[in-house]
């Protein structure tokens, strides 16, 4: 399956952030959290993927691969850290 996830800046400017997604907050909190923290491959950049859009790639309970909009390639680990940082919330909300 793969979920996805649009990204941002943050209101600094400065960094990104989920925005939006195919998962609530509470799930990727709740199932997510823990594989994405453990993961330590590289987002690999499709041109599929919408402008500032982000793929979990997963398999039953474990984590693929993380895909990513080649406009965020050069942005990569930031990108990453900023779905890590999603799933460490605890509000509702994007």
């Amino acid at each position: 399956m793969a979920f996805r996830f649009r990204l941002g800046r943050d209101r600094s400017g400065d960094g990104l952030v989920v925005r939006a997604g195919e998962l609530s907050p509470r799930a990727l909190r709740q199932k997510w959290r823990e594989p994405l923290a453990a993961f330590k491959g590289q987002a690999a950049a499709k041109p599929h993927l919408g402008l500032h859009e982000m793929e979990l790639i997963t398999a039953r309970d474990r984590l693929e691969s993380v895909r990513m909009a080649q406009d965020l390639a050069a942005h990569a680990d930031e990108a990453l850290a900023a779905l890590r940082a999603a799933a460490e919330r605890t509000d509702g909300a994007w």
